[in-house]
């Protein structure tokens, strides 16, 4: 019984020697009507021509095996993987959107976001009710909550010992 890639080797043996037959028939005018000093580099070059070929179908094969290899553990290792994302508590994310949104919309700052950091500031020990920060004219007028740097200086209010 044959090995099962003995029909592909000589089709591929086949292929290759039709192909240098037609390399050659085309460098046998070239190498008849070159000078005899010129014609030895005319056949290295129509010879390197099939060689050259023939190492990329080579490599092709190759590359081709090499690919259908499961990955070794040190190609694993190289591979990027996505980080875990940690888990975050619900509310420290509805702090984070309240920070995020609350500049933006004066309803949202007035329904959501000031109730919490007040209700926030009464929960911690010692310290004293918080007083809403003041909006410029501009930004009552375009309905937009406080300023960042006004957020910012009321929660280091509330970090402070």
């Amino acid at each position: 019984m044959a090995a099962p890639g003995k029909p592909h080797a000589l089709r591929a043996l086949a292929a290759y020697a039709a192909f240098a037959g037609f390399v050659g028939l085309g460098a046998l005018p070239i190498v008849l009507a070159a000078q005899p000093a010129n014609r030895p580099f005319i056949i290295r070059v129509a010879a390197s021509l099939v060689l050259g070929v023939a190492l990329a179908h080579l490599r092709g094969i190759a590359r081709h095996a090499v690919d259908a290899e499961p990955p070794s553990a040190f190609d694993q290792a190289l591979r990027r993987r996505p980080a875990e994302t940690p888990d975050i508590d619900r509310r420290f994310r509805e702090m984070l959107d309240d920070v995020r949104f609350g500049p933006a919309s004066q309803r949202y700052w007035t329904r959501v976001a000031w109730p919490r950091l007040s209700e926030l500031a009464g929960r911690l020990p010692g310290r004293s009710s918080l007083v809403e920060p003041p909006r410029s004219r501009a930004r009552q007028l375009l309905g937009r909550g406080p300023s960042l740097a006004a957020i910012r200086d009321l929660v280091a209010r509330l970090e402070r010992p």
